[in-house]
């Protein structure tokens, strides 16, 4: 049974948090003339300055902010509210939401709710975005200036200042990265590994089911993503032609609350279909004929496998080697960078589902939905150590 609404211009319970030393949030559901319950926050230096202050805004708002009566004495907390309400309503993946608001209410809130739209100067918003990359990280100081851009967007188009600030502010500076791959080399040895860990015995005796070698195929001819792979059924693979194909439109994600589940849609929207290299074939073939499961690469209770799980199983399977520390998302530059080398860059940013890299072709263009064939290049992943039992 739903709990029922909120008398008109009124508030729930306050709730506070701490968000470090000496500062405080205090938040609550608050019921406007208009019929829409919004949360209300405010940040004080105590627990009870917070409350005060949350008290003190709610009840002196009269009505809520709308169309022409967001100005410059606006202060960035109610900016937020205003403009988050109409954001979390557009076409983002329930992920991308979940993380922007955290950045939202972790770092802009806090640090900047206070201010007046006509405080926000460029050189303070300037030195907020350095601050925050240099003690959050790149991609936090990212997303928040994308949040911060729309939010000054959205006054700017209601006349409460004159243009948008972020437009000057200097880009996020993204750090100096390598790109990891594997070569030939590592990639027979790592199959190798994998196999006989799937294949030993846990420290109880018994059969070890942790399915590591097989996803790890998976990754290796295809180049899909964790979510994409353990989100797969077997109605997304086609065994009636040759080579065999599989459709990729599912992916694992997590939900507004953080929860794992399978989204009908991959991370950049639309599906594909990849043409599967013959060892990924075999390996399909064999599971298919010993699955009880829907998925084709369920957990152990035959659920959906979290990526998260399935990463932390690789990481003790191979400690002490010398791909300790090595992630699975190295299989994805991996295919990348061979069949970019082996093809062309376009066929690599088909095979991996990316956004085009041209506007006119994102643009103009329809987007590829059968993937060109590249199983000649990827069959070149089909190697063992030569202690293994040979080629699949």
């Amino acid at each position: 049974m739903s709990r029922p609404p909120l008398v008109s211009e009124t508030w729930g319970t306050v709730t506070t948090r701490m968000l470090a030393q000496n500062r405080w949030a205090a938040r609550a559901r608050y019921r406007d003339v208009d019929g829409r319950t919004r949360q209300i926050e405010r940040v004080g230096r105590t627990k009870q300055k917070a409350e005060a202050l949350l008290r003190e805004a709610m009840r002196d708002r009269i009505k809520p902010l709308g169309d022409g009566e967001l100005n410059p004495e606006t202060r960035l907390a109610d900016l937020a509210i205003v403009w988050w309400d109409e954001f979390s309503h557009t076409s983002r993946s329930n992920g991308t939401l979940r993380r922007y608001e955290t950045v939202l209410d972790k770092y802009i809130v806090p640090n900047l709710g206070g201010w007046m739209i006509r405080e926000a100067s460029v050189s303070k918003l300037d030195r907020f975005i350095k601050q925050t990359a240099r003690l959050n990280g790149y991609s936090n100081a990212s997303i928040a200036v994308v949040l911060l851009t729309g939010m000054f967007a959205m006054a700017a188009r209601h006349d409460a200042i004159e243009a948008n600030p972020m437009k000057s502010v200097a880009p996020v500076e993204e750090p100096d990265h390598e790109v990891a791959t594997f070569t030939l080399e590592d990639v027979a040895e790592l199959r190798e590994i994998l196999a006989r860990w799937d294949a030993g015995l846990d420290a109880s005796g018994r059969r070890r089911g942790t399915d590591l070698a097989d996803p790890a195929d998976f990754f290796l001819g295809t180049g899909c993503r964790p979510g994409e792979v353990f989100a797969l059924m077997w109605d997304d693979v086609d065994f009636t032609i040759q080579p065999f194909t599989v459709d990729i439109h599912r992916t694992m994600a997590k939900n507004r609350e953080g929860r794992w589940t399978v989204q009908n849609k991959t991370k950049t929207g639309g599906g594909r279909r990849l043409f599967l290299p013959t060892f990924v074939g075999k390996m399909l073939l064999r599971r298919r004929v010993e699955s009880y499961s829907e998925l084709v690469f369920p957990s152990s209770t035959l659920t959906p496998r979290i990526p998260d799980n399935f990463r932390l199983q690789w990481h003790i399977a191979l400690k002490g080697t010398r791909f300790e520390g090595r992630v699975p998302k190295e299989f994805r530059s991996t295919v990348a960078t061979a069949i970019r080398d082996a093809a062309g860059l376009e066929r690599a940013q088909h095979q991996l589902g990316h956004s085009t890299y041209a506007t006119t072709e994102q643009s103009y263009l329809p987007r590829v939905v059968q993937v060109p064939d590249s199983t000649a290049i990827l069959e070149r992943f089909n190697v063992r150590g030569e202690s293994g039992p040979g080629l699949a």
